[in-house]
Formats: structure tokens, sequence, C-alpha cells
């Protein structure tokens, strides 16, 4: 509930008139761009702020909400007091600043990202400030962290400890157990219970180090780094299922002793709940060991509790805590041991297949096989932006990007969404999209899949910055490319800073480009609409 009065009053806040707001700028690149934001309170989209020019940020000293992302990146700045006001944006990027000195907002932003007003921090490579301990002891005047010594994060130079001990349990190869049935159901008896329990932490261990849990089942705390498949299993361990329940999703856990109408009924819950803005309804359902009643449904820190079928109650449970999470990923993870499928029994068990479902259905001879195309799209060492023509087979950047993950950097979309393969966070390829790139080295993105029909694929311009694909085959002239569009149209720019100004008739990017992707910025909504390959403008 706690990021839903958030969110409102973010709403709020940023309709508020009686604040100072300021818009995007693109990225800020000297002092003098910077300065031009003071007593700025709200910041409309993305605020970046990029390179050695920059030095001091005291002209954001009344800054407190950004609707995008807050980057600071490889600047000059020593000191970060005076954006100790901001407390609200997407995430907070602060990378490559080596001469920082002075960076208590580094535990602000940290505790904001733990009550979900700020919804992801990635601090890295900023010179005295990439170690929090000391930064604790000089800020707060002592350390938190992890006291019992036999823990497995332990930390030999906290003085507080803030709850986020782990502990080693007996190693595992792969978490599974006896799910089988020894012993009784309990009787039917419907009180449900519904229980709190604050967060475990959430760190990823691989087998075969052991992962055991105070709660049963649990709701949070260490877990494997790989979740699962959404859908139904004979068994998930709970060193799984809370990886999924980290993501947003719901396990739905039953006493291995019930009898199948119980099942079936939880598993018609499962598969009636509509989709939302997040896709299909996120959920494993698995028996589970020692349950202390008939049925459990836990979310991320919170477990329902039941000894009969309650659909209302259930449903009510869902609706309150479901992608109420730490992250909220709708796609698959990749573990699916004893996997049994989602929602149907019969159909496409090919995963090479365009109407894949489940290696775990009974095939009915249904898979469709798609004629797969490729386009290689060359990554230059630094910054780059690209798109691309084709609709990948998964368009999970993850999986996009897995041929290069090692010289991949980040990836981010038009809205400041980010793919860092270093930290976990992924985003996927959409179609007619451009994407920011930063790799370590020059790379050679191969994409594979379905080519799209640029004339079939019309793309959405909204009011402001937009981030688009270029999606023919053959370069065409960008002038001619939007001049149905052109008074919409302020400015368009490449990967390369050229830029191509409608009002002045004046342009230095002469072709678009496949595999390149393109800014611009426009006056009012419209439609892009390429024509065909077989075509020229």
């Amino acid at each position: 509930m706690l990021k839903k009065y958030i969110i409102f009053f973010l709403v709020s806040f940023l309709s508020s008139p009686l604040y100072s707001q300021c818009e995007d700028l693109g990225t800020i690149t000297s002092q003098n761009q910077l300065d031009s934001l003071s007593g700025c309170e709200i910041f409309q989209g993305n605020l970046v702020l990029s390179g050695s020019g920059i030095a001091d940020l005291s002209s954001l000293s009344s800054l407190s909400v950004v609707s995008g992302g807050f980057y600071l990146l490889n600047t000059s700045v020593t000191d970060l007091s005076s954006i100790s006001s901001l407390n609200s944006a997407q995430q907070v990027f602060i990378q490559g600043n080596t001469s920082l000195n002075s960076c208590c907002e580094f535990l602000q932003f940290i505790d904001a990202s733990q009550l979900g007003s700020i919804m992801n921090v990635s601090l890295s490579n900023n010179g005295e400030c990439d170690d929090l301990e000391p930064i604790m002891l000089d800020c707060i005047g002592y350390i938190e962290g992890c006291t019992d010594i036999e823990a497995l994060n332990y930390s030999e130079n906290a003085s507080v400890d803030n709850g986020s001990c782990e502990y080693f349990c007996p190693e595992s190869i792969d978490d599974i157990v006896d799910f089988s049935c020894d012993g009784n159901a309990f009787p039917i008896n419907c009180e449900p219970e519904i229980i709190n329990e604050p967060s475990d932490g959430a760190g990823h261990y691989n087998n075969p180090i052991g992962l055991c849990y105070d709660e049963s089942p649990p709701s949070s705390g260490p877990h494997r780094s790989m979740w699962g498949r959404w859908g139904e299993y004979e068994y998930m361990p709970p060193q799984r299922y809370i990886h999924n329940l980290e993501h947003g999703g719901i396990a739905i856990l039953y006493h291995p002793c019930v009898e199948k109408e119980i099942v079936d009924s939880l598993r018609t819950i499962a598969c009636s709940r509509p989709d939302d803005d997040g896709g299909e309804f996120r959920w494993v359902l698995t028996p589970y060991v020692d349950l202390p009643t008939n049925i459990a449904v836990v979310a991320w820190e919170w477990t329902y509790l039941n000894d009969c079928f309650d659909a209302v109650t259930i449903n009510e449970f869902i609706d309150e805590h479901y992608r109420n999470a730490p992250e909220d990923f709708y796609y698959n993870g990749s573990y699916d041991t004893l996997y049994v499928g989602k929602c149907e029994a019969y159909g496409c068990s090919d995963i090479n297949a365009l109407n894949f479902q489940s290696i775990n259905l009974i095939d009915d001879g249904s898979c469709i096989y798609p004629v797969l195309d490729t386009q290689m799209v060359v990554l230059n060492e630094g910054w780059s932006l690209f798109s691309t023509y084709i609709d990948p087979v998964n368009d999970s950047m993850s999986v996009v990007f897995q041929d290069i993950i090692d010289q991949t950097i980040i990836v981010k979309n038009n809205v400041g969404a980010a793919f860092l393969p270093t930290w976990g966070i992924d985003i996927d390829l959409g179609i007619g999209q451009g994407f920011q790139v930063k790799v370590s080295s020059n790379s050679v993105l191969e994409i594979i899949g379905t080519q799209l029909m640029p004339e079939l694929t019309p793309i959405e311009l909204d009011l402001g910055w937009n981030m688009i694909a270029y999606l023919r085959e053959e370069p065409a002239d960008v002038v001619l490319v939007f001049q149905d569009v052109a008074e919409s149209v302020i400015i368009v720019k490449d990967g390369l800073g050229n830029v191509y100004y409608p009002d002045w008739n004046f342009s230095n990017i002469t072709d678009m480009v496949p595999g390149e992707g393109y800014q611009l910025k426009m006056s009012s909504a419209a439609l892009l609409e390429y024509l065909s390959n077989d075509e020229e403008y």
C-alpha cells in the first residue's frame, strides 16, 4: 500500500501549479546549461547530466521530483549535498563520477528505493564513494549491516544490525525435496489468516549453497538467481518461487495431501484472473512440504493462509498485493524443472515454434514455425543509438544481447527504463523503438526473428521527445521520410549528433540508415508511416 500512497502523492505533486517545473533539455553537458535549471523543483522527463564540464550541482538545490530518471555520468562533481532534496524518480543512475568525495545522499537514495519513491538506484565507479561503509560512518556515525558472525553476509565493520543477515543451510544440488503426501491434509476450516513479514533480504545465491527460511512458507529472503516460468509445477522449491515473488508474482501453494478438487479450484483462480497493464497474470502453483494449512497464497512479504478454498478472500488478497514487490517483471525465467504448464493441457510443445506454450504440454500438432530473418547492427565502443527492423523471437534484451553480453554496459529506452546486465535488470526490445546503448568495445549485434513490413508498422510519435526505429532495408532521405509529419517535428537527431530542423530547412543527417536509432522532439502527436521496401521516397 505504501507504494500506492507514494504514487498518489507524486501524481498530485506533479500536477500542482504551485511548484516550479522544468522540461527535458536533452543531455546536459555544460555548467551553463545546468545553471539554467536553477530554482527547478519538478523536472519532467529524464534529467541527464554528462561530462567533465559539469562540476557544481548547486543549481539543483530545489529539485525534489524527476518524473523520469536522474542520470549523473562521468562528471567532475565532488559534492552531492545540493541534490539532497531529490526524493522521487523512476531511477537514479550515478556512474563514473570519480571526483566525488561527499556522497551522504547515496544512503538517502537507497532508503527511498526501499520505500518505493525511487524505483531503482544504480551506483558505480564513483571514486571514494564506491564503498558504502565509510559513507555510513561519516554520514550517520555508524555502519549498518549483518552483525552475526555465523551469517552468510556477516560484516565485521557493522555496529548496528539492520536485519539483513542471511544464513548457511545444508548444501543442495537442486533444492528438490520429497513432495509426496506422507499423511493427511488439515480438516476443512474456513478461517483465513493474513500475515505480513518484513523482507528478509533478496540476495541471489546459486547451488550448492544451502538456503533455508525462518517462516513457513517464506515470503521473501535469499533465493536462486534464476526464477521460474510462470505456471504450474509438480514441485517448485521456495528457493525458486521467492524470486518470482520479487518480480511481482503470486505463489499459490497447497498441502501435498489436499484433495484434487482444491488444486483444481486454485488452478481455476489463477487461469481466470484478467490481464492488466503488466500483461498476463503472473503465478506459480506448487505443493509445499510442511505447509501449516491446506492452502497458502504468497506475495512479497505477505501470506494468506486457509484450510478451505475461499475464492472471494483469495482474490481480495491477490488484488491487494499482486505486483507490489521490489521489481515488476512479467516475462518468464528459465527455470522449468518439474514444470507442468500454464492453464492448457494440450498445445505446441516445441520451444522453437512461434506459438510455443510449454515443453510439458501434449503436442497436438499445432506448432507454427517462423521463417527467421537476421539483421546485423554495428555498435561502436561507447554510446550509440540503435534500432532494428526485426521482431525478435524473444524480445527480452538479455536474450537479444546474449552473444555480446560481456561487452554490454547499459541499454536504455525512451522513458529511461534500462537493461543493466550486471544488475540483472531487463527490458524488452519494443517494435518501432530506438534505444541508447553503451558497450565497452566495438561489437556486432545479431538480431534474429521476423522482418517487419514497414508499411504495416506505423510508429506513434508522442508530444515531446521520442526515440524511434528505422524500419526499412535501405537508407532514405530524412527530409522525405518525415515530410508528412514535418509540421509537428521540432528536431530529429542521430547518434552522432547530426540534426534535422524542418523549420530551418536544415539537415546534416542526409539519409536514415537501417540499424540506427533516432531521437526526435514533437510539437504535437503524429503517426509516422514508412513506405514499403519496394517503394522509394
